[in-house]
């Protein structure tokens, strides 16, 4: 008999234009439901045209945050009375983690929590992560402390929160997988212009200025290209910082595209440049690692987890980021070294392992 499970998202499934949502989460979350029977209450309203496959999806809304707390507890008592879940799992500390909690501790079930990123970090300059504030903090970490499954995606993330007072040792790490038959691996040579590739939303937190910075000094030195896959609200003012660095002319802006065109605009790309301030799992980097492509950036997510893979300086250094990516550019042998060992790591740590991974622990949790 299938373990039946709760899985509790803030949203990401049938969501956002085109309804591409979370590609990741959603991935994973179907790849599961052919092992256990689940149900994802979405704290958001899924888009009318879509249709869940393989899982029930209950969104529960509301745009006073106390109301829709309040109808998901209501509502996920009375499925639970029906279904009998097992287990419960929250994708983010705040707040499908603590309500998790919460429900596994009051209907007596087992609690998950999967660490996602912005639960693990406090950036305050720029208003970003649920470790800001000290109301916010205790919150996230009760919740990581008294779940009865920590899953964490980087070690990053759980090194971010040791310096906030976590102190369980027994951390789950499971890396967020990519479908390695859709993000297929070629090895190309280095071609003439270089051809960078950023994927990511235009907000702060991806800190495409460093980016901008870091490829004027690439682009004076050698004859390169680069594209931009991504929207957001920071898009005026990022074209204007290409203007005044006189770099607007090397840069295509693609905006947002469907899920299903990534891979070949990975394979048409040499390197890709990733210049976040914080990360949980970057997917992107895992999108290019599997396809072959060169990853240079921040120490962050998995650029912190995986030096063997990557190229990595510190935050904000676009000086740095320069000098080693032109370095790799130069040496053709650690170019290969970096491409083998990120292809074998991206293969062993693919979507079907992740889903086979968070499986397991489902039924270990429900007998």
């Amino acid at each position: 008999m299938k373990a039946k499970v709760a899985i509790i998202v803030p949203g990401g499934v049938g969501t956002g234009k085109n309804n591409i949502g979370v590609p990741v989460l959603e991935n994973v979350i179907r790849l599961m439901s052919a092992d256990v029977e689940l149900t994802v209450f979405q704290l958001y309203p899924t888009n009318k045209n879509y249709c869940a496959e393989g899982f029930e999806l209950i969104d529960i809304y509301h745009q006073n945050r106390i109301v829709r707390i309040l109808k998901f507890l209501w509502t996920f008592s009375r499925v639970h009375r029906k279904k009998k879940f097992q287990a419960v799992h929250g994708f983010w500390a705040l707040p499908c983690g603590f309500l998790a909690v919460l429900v596994g501790k009051f209907l007596k079930m087992k609690s998950i929590i999967s660490l996602q990123g912005g639960d693990a970090i406090s950036l305050p300059e720029i208003n970003y992560g649920q470790l800001q504030t000290r109301v916010s903090r205790k919150l996230v970490l009760w919740a990581l402390h008294r779940s009865d499954v920590l899953i964490s995606p980087t070690y990053y993330l759980i090194y971010n929160l040791r310096k906030f007072g976590l102190t369980r040792a027994d951390i789950k790490y499971v890396p967020l997988g990519v479908d390695v038959s859709i993000f297929e691996f070629h090895d190309r040579p280095l071609r003439q212009p270089v051809q960078f590739l950023h994927v990511g939303n235009l907000s702060p937190v991806k800190d495409q200025v460093t980016l901008l910075k870091a490829f004027q000094l690439i682009s004076d030195r050698i004859a390169c290209h680069l594209t931009i896959i991504g929207e957001g609200k920071l898009e005026k003012m990022i074209k204007a910082v290409a203007e005044e660095l006189k770099i607007r002319e090397q840069i295509t802006f693609l905006g947002l595209l469907p899920y299903s065109s990534l891979p070949a605009c990975y394979h048409q790309a040499d390197i890709l440049l990733h210049t976040s301030l914080s990360e949980g799992h970057p997917i992107v980097v895992e999108e290019a690692m599997s396809s072959g492509v060169l990853v240079c950036g921040t120490r962050v997510g998995l650029l912190f987890d995986l030096p063997e893979c990557c190229v990595s300086v510190p935050v904000g250094d676009y000086d740095a980021l320069a000098s080693e990516t032109l370095g790799l550019i130069s040496n053709p042998l650690r170019m290969k070294a970096l491409k083998k060992a990120a292809h074998e790591w991206s293969k062993a740590h693919s979507l079907n392992y992740t889903a086979r991974q968070v499986s397991e622990l489902y039924n270990n949790h429900s007998k």
